[in-house]
């Protein structure tokens, strides 16, 4: 378990910036600048806070949520069943496994250790850094996925917005399921999290426009809940924090 944080400031909306006809699905920072997967354009797109397209580089097959580490973006191609790796703006190699995926939808990276959320086989590949390991099946009970959309690496822990079990849950690094969060708060589809520290995590609840911020023992500490039109994938930066909305094509900024 993660542990209360006292100190927690809430989050207001400071500006929401039009995405300028992207549909975004995923966002990241990468050296100072943001990154979203265009899914419905099969592109990736390069742009500034203030929404504007610094670099577009097409030829996905759509994009899911994505995730930055040591200078590379990886970008799951949920239509073509692949991780495609981008250094410096160009395409340079795809993810190569020793399985086959259906429809990755959400990637993480920590160190050698890698996590892809598998959403048609209901489970987590997850490499540990010497092998790759299956986590979850197909159903609704503790331990088990059904269409898992992200996921993130942390510490010790591996968390999966488990999407349409309407929760979070969170497994060790052997494959078991330790924790299970906002099944109590009338979630539908859990599609992006973002694990900013011990004691803040935030998810995305597509279907009813809301962003719900939970503290380190699972307890919903603030809905964020203005100007957001099917909200799916966040993150936290210095800057603040990041919201993109699917059917707004807008991304929110808020402050605390």
């Amino acid at each position: 378990m993660m542990t209360s944080c006292h100190s927690y400031k809430p989050w207001s909306l400071r500006t929401q910036v039009s995405l300028k006809g992207i549909s975004p699905i995923g966002i990241t920072q990468l050296n100072d600048h943001l990154w979203i997967s265009d899914g419905d354009h099969n592109r990736m797109v390069k742009a500034t806070l203030n929404g504007q397209i610094l670099d577009t580089i097409y030829g996905f097959d759509r994009p899911m949520h994505i995730a930055s580490y040591d200078g590379k973006l990886y970008v799951p191609n949920y239509g073509s069943d692949n991780i495609v790796i981008l250094e410096k703006g160009l395409v340079t190699d795809t993810l190569h496994l020793n399985d086959s995926l259906d429809a990755p939808s959400g990637i993480s990276i920590l160190g050698d250790e890698i996590a892809i959320a598998d959403f048609y086989n209901h489970r987590i590949l997850f490499f540990n850094g010497i092998k790759w390991l299956p986590i979850g099946r197909e159903g609704h009970e503790k331990g088990e996925l059904y269409y898992p959309t992200d996921v993130q690496l942390f510490k010790d822990k591996i968390y999966v917005a488990d999407a349409y079990n309407n929760r979070i849950q969170i497994f060790n690094k052997n494959g078991q399921s330790i924790q299970t969060i906002g099944e109590d708060d009338n979630m539908n589809a859990s599609t992006g999290i973002f694990i900013a520290n011990e004691n803040e995590l935030y998810v995305t609840d597509f279907e009813h426009n809301k962003v719900k911020v939970y503290n380190g023992e699972g307890k919903l500490i603030q809905r964020l809940q203005l100007s957001l039109e099917k909200p799916i994938d966040l993150i936290k930066t210095a800057k603040g924090l990041m919201v993109i909305n699917y059917k707004g094509k807008t991304l929110n900024i808020y402050k605390q």
